[in-house]
């Protein structure tokens, strides 16, 4: 199978093992020595020992500075091992600010974790700043509202220092129950772009519960999707369909017609076959086919409730055609590949692909499909 469209990890060189941390990738000199983050030289080949004094250290890999734009953002562990977090080549950019959360999904791609990384969440704030993407970063956890005023910090440094960066912040919402953060978040709203990825995986409480791991847990997002739509914060509402909700995608997207506001997307996302999705894999996943007029229907009902759907992580020949139109290529590209079966397929330009982590046991060969299908849907 092929490997991934974007490599993000590195390993290279260096006279000393690098002190671990964020830094602001450099190829060549700064422009402006300051940043937030400390800079590191990366180079094709070792470098002069004497750095100037605006480098904090130096690394060098061919392939490293081959895959990098200068001012990208990455981390370093190990001492010699390099993830590149923050990418100008990358279709997404997401930076993870907690292994925290309140929930516990049995399909969690990042498994929660209980001790204390708060260092995630200044070092984002830096990160962000000092890459300045006049575009989308997303904000991932854990869940990134369990910090509270903290989180509200967090934004109000991204407004003064990086207005121009858009922010995609994943959280289960269920801090919206709280009246007085809500009315908070919408004032620092105003003043940046900024949407929340909410996710609803049932109209009924002890489906919803089931899942996320948590009882109350649907109460509490009910009534913070109602707080934040009221409000006028931007929503987008995420549905994962499994076994245990995949009959009611309807129930869902009618629900959510009809008791919350400011919904501005409805995402039908694709399970991704990582963390504990994989343990939990035989009680949870559904085979694409099997539910494929539900899907048709859910589209059908969003529209009927004027709320914009896309399909987010499906194979399109996984998808019936006609729901073609609303699938999109959404799957970050450090962990997108397309399996050899794929390459004579001539949709594969428009089609998301598939997570590498479904390799093997978990992964549903292409299905078949007629050269030069028409895309329209009607």
């Amino acid at each position: 199978m092929s490997e991934v469209l974007r490599n993000d990890i590195f390993r290279f060189s260096s006279e000393l093992p690098v002190k671990q941390g964020f830094y602001r990738l450099c190829k060549f000199k700064p422009e402006n020595p300051q940043f937030f983050l400390p800079n590191l030289l990366v180079t094709k080949a070792k470098s002069d020992p004497q750095l100037p004094v605006y480098f904090t250290d130096s690394v060098f890999s061919k392939e490293l500075f081959d895959s990098i734009e200068d001012g990208d953002i990455g981390i370093v562990n190990n001492g010699n091992m390099l993830r590149v977090i923050l990418s100008r080549r990358a279709n997404h950019n997401t930076v993870l600010v907690t292994e925290r959360c309140n929930n516990s999904c049995l399909f969690c791609s990042q498994p929660p974790k209980t001790g204390n990384d708060d260092w995630l969440l200044s070092q984002s704030a830096l990160a962000i700043a000092s890459f300045s993407l006049n575009g989308v970063v997303g904000v991932s956890g854990g869940e990134p509202l369990l910090y509270g005023d903290d989180f509200l910090h967090f934004i109000d440094f991204i407004i003064e220092n990086s207005p121009g960066t858009a922010l995609h912040v994943l959280t289960n919402g269920r801090k919206f129950s709280d009246v007085s953060f809500t009315r908070q978040m919408k004032e620092r709203s105003d003043k940046i772009k900024i949407t929340f990825g909410i996710p609803l995986y049932s109209s009924r409480s002890s489906v919803h519960d089931y899942l996320v791991g948590s009882e109350g847990a649907f109460d509490e997002t009910v009534r913070g999707l109602i707080n934040a739509g009221n409000s006028g914060i931007n929503i987008e509402l995420r549905i994962i369909p499994t076994q245990a909700n995949y009959t009611e995608l309807d129930d869902i997207i009618e629900f959510t017609g009809r008791v919350f506001s400011n919904i501005n997307q409805i995402s039908l996302m694709g399970l991704e076959s990582i963390g504990w999705a994989r343990k939990n894999w035989s009680s949870i996943f559904v085979e694409h086919d099997s539910y494929s007029e539900k899907l048709l229907s859910a589209v059908e009902t969003a529209h009927r409730a004027g709320i914009p759907l896309t399909i987010f992580n499906y194979p399109l020949c996984h998808l019936p055609e006609r729901a073609w139109g609303f699938a999109t290529q959404s799957i970050s590209d450090w962990k997108n590949y397309y399996p050899k079966e794929c390459d004579e397929c001539t949709q594969k330009s428009s089609c998301a692909g598939y997570f590498s982590s479904s390799k093997g046991r978990f992964h549903q060969p292409p299905s078949d499909l007629p050269p030069g299908l028409d895309t329209t849907v009607s």
